[in-house]
């Protein structure tokens, strides 16, 4: 998916023009020095301090007098006013530094949004005023501090000097960045001694290998607040990455060519005595390669005063990754208070991926390890076109979190009733590895997909193995999807529907290419899966039998049960893994892909092995498995619907749940049975939700007959139930082709 245009740039896109049309006649070399003095010029037309003054005071060679810069700020000035955006932040952004792809990746640096720092700074500043000590040990442009001084001391200006002067600090390995922060700054006022004993204070270096007096020389007592935005990025390289920081265009897997391996050895060895310093210094950084933003927030809490506040912008691995155990382990613990906002990225925050999720993470520090530490809110926040508005929220209890997650990663609730189902789940499921139950699982990625690519063959040949793709594999369904003509993300698939799946792959691949210790697997029957997924997909998780003589591409992991490699056990678990309430706990904790330790974070339901619920599950599975070649007919749709009905209200019974529950486990599905013909009045088909509801009601034996008489309806309508989107047209041109009974 392409990263979409930030919509900050769509803001100031006058501005921006007005800016590039007052350095236009400049080399290139001297623009961006002219492009400064300009919005330092601007900068002194909001704030109205003398340009001449300000630029002596802080040793800059003007590239023009004063009264042109001033006149060339001028249109810069009344496009910023035009815009949404406040002054100081506007010319934040302007001022930055541009940041080229390989510059992202090597630093991990992405601009904060105008939306995202004013956020951010309301957070802060709840227990703030004008006499209190702030830092932004990452600051970049001083966005942050920009939008909290502008929270903190409002129109004041006799406020905005002593804040300024005695409070606000900052740090960035950039010189530019730094003066980029003062300019923005200096817009709130006109008192130049403030001005410049605010940026005396400041660091010019790299914050996380600072010396300690640096930080009490600014406050001796500890910062009241400290804000940021700090560094997304692991400390590693890759041939990938260090090409394209050398000016290559490549993409991702593409052969390496043209490395200069001298030079890549320097740049690899730097890298890794810089980890090696950071582990040293930061141990919360010791699980998995180091991650800059956990250093930075280690730092962070330590630079923080007892009960001060500590507010900052950080990726989503924080509330939900292995490695970041430690550090939450942390933050829980020594926190008396806890917020923390999870905002994805269609509001077009970054210049990435609109599914990505980051979080807005507020923390009070405690003073005494007897303080009362107060619930973690989790809230669900969406950007708009102003802001960030509240669309979720959930208090979660320390104590009960820690039943039902031991690493303390949080599940992504919305609400307190969706916070009491997943615990009820939780604490009626069973782990992967508890004893007697034999769920312990032997994953494997069987060939990958890059790695192998050069031994991969076009067509069948003696001896090779069809190679089965992501896209090939749904719920209860092996060879989905066909391979009809063309390569790469242009290659033409067919689309098989229920009833009709077949084995028509891409690649092949000889069995003797397949990596040795993976080979003993393609003989044999396995589950497999399709892990690139998402929360707002219609389904999360699709798992399905794969048979032997085929090989599964790494985006097909397989699963056999070593301590029982009986067919049931795999039926059974494919049952499991397809059901409404399995998928809604992984949606929790779920990101873009089914990883390993996400998945066995969820909690399987207890079945005893042979009783008559396993026996149910594995003989429905079964014949789902053999229905999807059964033929495509109405007949196959009508049993399929049926089998899967009943396989999710037997699985949502041995979780303990009850009609309430699986009714708030449905809400989770909203862009199922698309295609499907809906109710009279009704805005869109629900036949799913109220066939899976109807086969609840009878499971249960609730008195609830409204599920029951919906599927009735929706089904002499003529709507099919179970039937993914993107067939369900297809799906409608069978309803007159016969009723081919399988079985």
């Amino acid at each position: 998916m392409s990263a979409p245009r930030p919509f900050e740039l769509e803001c100031l896109a006058l501005a921006e023009a007005a800016l590039t049309e007052a350095v236009a006649n400049e080399s290139e070399s001297a623009r961006f020095e002219l492009r400064m003095q300009v919005l330092e010029a601007a900068s002194a037309r909001f704030g109205g301090f003398d340009l001449d003054a300000f630029h002596k005071a802080f040793g800059v060679e003007r590239k023009k007098p004063s009264n042109e810069l001033l006149e060339l700020a001028a249109p810069v000035v009344s496009a910023i006013e035009q815009s949404s955006i406040h002054q100081a932040l506007a010319l934040s952004a302007l001022a930055r530094e541009t940041l080229q792809e390989h510059d992202r990746k090597s630093t991990g640096a992405y601009h904060t949004d105008f939306r995202l720092a004013t956020r951010l700074a309301q957070l802060a500043a709840q227990n703030l005023d004008y006499k209190c000590k702030v830092i932004d040990a990452a600051s970049g442009a001083g966005i942050l501090l920009a939008a909290l001084t502008h929270t903190v001391c409002g129109l004041d200006r006799a406020k905005v000097s002593y804040w300024l002067a005695h409070g606000v600090c900052a740090a960035d390995l950039s010189i530019n960045s730094l003066r980029a922060a003062l300019l923005s700054l200096a817009s709130f006022t006109d008192d130049l001694e403030a001005l410049k004993k605010m940026r005396a204070r400041w660091y010019c270096g790299d914050s996380l290998m600072a010396d300690h007096k640096i930080w009490t020389k600014m406050a001796p007592d500890g910062f009241d607040a400290v804000i940021g935005n700090p560094p997304w990025e692991k400390v590693k390289l890759s041939r990938h990455e260090f090409l394209k920081s050398t000016g290559t265009q490549r993409h991702y897997g593409t052969k390496i060519n043209g490395l200069d391996e001298m030079q890549y050895s320097i740049r690899r060895n730097q890298v890794a005595s810089y980890s090696r310093r950071l582990l040293s210094r930061y141990p919360d950084l010791s699980n998995g390669e180091p991650d800059l933003y956990i250093a930075f927030t280690d730092l962070f809490f330590e630079l923080c005063k007892k009960q001060g506040i500590v507010a900052v912008l950080l990726p989503g691995g924080l509330i939900r990754s292995q490695g970041t155990k430690s550090i939450r382990k942390k933050i829980f613990e020594a926190s008396q208070s806890v917020s923390i906002s999870i905002i994805d990225n269609r509001a077009k925050f970054f210049a990435i991926d609109s599914r990505f999720k980051f979080l807005a993470v507020a923390i009070v520090k405690s003073g005494s390890k007897k303080e009362m530490r107060e619930p973690i809110q989790l809230l669900h926040e969406r950007g708009t076109s102003k802001g960030l508005e509240i669309t979720g929220n959930a208090m979660i209890g320390r104590a009960e979190l820690g039943a039902v997650r031991q690493d303390l990663s949080l599940p992504e609730v919305r609400s307190i009733e969706e916070w009491k189902l997943y615990s009820k789940i939780a604490i009626a499921g069973i782990p992967w590895d508890k004893s007697g139950y034999c769920w312990m699982p032997k994953f494997c990625r069987e060939v990958d997909m890059t790695k192998e690519r050069p031994r991969f063959l076009g067509f069948p040949a003696p001896g090779a193995l069809p190679l089965v793709e992501g896209r090939m594999v749904q719920s209860y369904r092996f060879g989905v999807k066909g391979y009809v003509s063309g390569a790469g993300r242009s290659a033409l698939w067919e689309t098989y529907l229920i009833g009709g799946s077949r084995l028509r792959p891409q690649f092949w691949i000889h069995a003797s290419d397949v990596p040795r210790k993976n080979q003993h697997r393609t003989s044999e029957l396995r589950v497999g899966f399709c892990d690139i997924a998402g929360q707002t997909n219609e389904r999360s998780l699709m798992a399905s039998l794969i048979p032997p003589n085929v090989v599964c591409g790494n985006k097909v992991p397989t699963i056999l049960f070593p301590e029982d490699p009986s067919e049931e056990r795999l039926l059974v678990w494919t049952a499991i893994a397809n059901s409404f309430v399995f998928d809604w706990m992984l949606r929790r904790v779920l990101t873009t892909t089914v990883n390993y330790f996400l998945l066995q974070s969820v909690p399987l339901p207890k079945l005893t092995k042979d009783g008559l619920p396993w026996k149910k599950l594995a003989a429905s599975a079964r014949e789902l498995h053999k229905l999807d070649e059964a033929g495509v007919t109405r007949r196959t749709l009508e049993r399929m619907a049926q089998l899967r009905s009943e396989i999710d209200a037997e699985v949502a019974v041995a979780y303990g749940l009850d009609m309430k529950d699986m009714e708030l486990v449905l809400q989770d599905f909203p862009i199922m049975d698309r295609g499907q013909v809906k109710i009279f009045n009704e805005e869109k088909s629900t036949i799913t939700r109220d066939t899976a509801l109807a086969a609840m009601a009878k499971r249960t034996e609730d008195r609830t007959t409204t599920w029951i008489h919906r599927a009735e309806e929706a089904r002499a309508l003529g709507a099919k139930a179970y039937v993914p989107s993107e067939i369900a047209m297809s799906c409608k041109e069978i309803e007159n082709k016969g009723t081919k009974i399988y079985g």
